[in-house]
């Protein structure tokens, strides 16, 4: 089983993960990000290849993480996007997907050091945009991700946007309501068949062998910020 950090605001997720036998490793609370967002991992963490980042503002994340090759941002977080911003980044088949303009100056290096593709999108929230099904495939509401990820020959279902919970927005979005937690399984937070575009969603991730897995049924599917998988 694999150990993931993610937001505690919805303990009941936690425990359903933890109750599965993976490990749950809180992330932070960033006061200085807008409240719905202080929590979300997919805008304090990344990892590429074993290779973490994490944003200065996580000392008690990186204290948690000791035993793994950490790379802290060279940049502080600000307040307001897109600052906030610094690693919110897809990272998908030696590729990189995001709004380069916001890039923490530490990924961007790294990428040029390792001959990590990078391909900017206008989404700056990239992660957060896109669900993770397989190397090969992905889903998204955003038609710029869906176009970047299609030219670099990923399978994409664009659905639309909305029907997902995201306290203080009028919605969150699909890749972090999700996260992919083995090589075959998607777990989705709450109810992802009220989602209208469910059924494309099962018929696409049995078209690529992936198994859903909905975590807490009876809660509304439920943008926490993502999972992120650390060990």
């Amino acid at each position: 089983m694999s150990t993931f950090v993610m937001s505690d605001k919805y303990p009941q997720f936690m425990r359903e993960l933890i109750r599965q036998g993976h490990g749950i490793i809180p992330s932070e609370c960033i006061e200085k990000f807008a409240l719905p967002e202080q929590k979300h991992a997919d805008i304090q963490i990344l990892n590429i290849n074993n290779d973490i980042f994490i944003l200065q503002e996580c000392c008690e994340l990186k204290n948690k993480l000791n035993n793994k090759n950490i790379i802290i941002c060279k940049n502080s977080a600000g307040e307001k996007y897109p600052k906030n911003i610094l690693m919110n980044f897809l990272y998908l088949k030696n590729t990189l997907y995001g709004k380069l303009s916001a890039i923490d100056p530490a990924l961007k290096h790294y990428c040029i050091k390792n001959n990590i593709r990078m391909i900017n999108v206008n989404q700056g929230y990239c992660r957060c945009s896109t669900a993770v099904v397989s190397e090969n495939a992905a889903i998204t509401a955003d038609k710029t991700i869906e176009k970047a990820l299609k030219d670099n020959g990923v399978d994409v279902l664009k659905i639309n946007s909305g029907n997902i919970i995201l306290d203080g927005f009028d919605y969150g979005f699909i890749g972090g309501a999700s996260g992919r937690i083995s090589g075959n399984k998607i777990v989705f937070f709450g109810n992802v068949k009220e989602h209208p575009d469910y059924l494309k969603i099962k018929d696409f991730c049995e078209k690529h062998n992936v198994i859903i897995d909905i975590i807490c049924p009876g809660l509304p599917l439920t943008d926490i910020g993502g999972i992120e998988n650390v060990g």
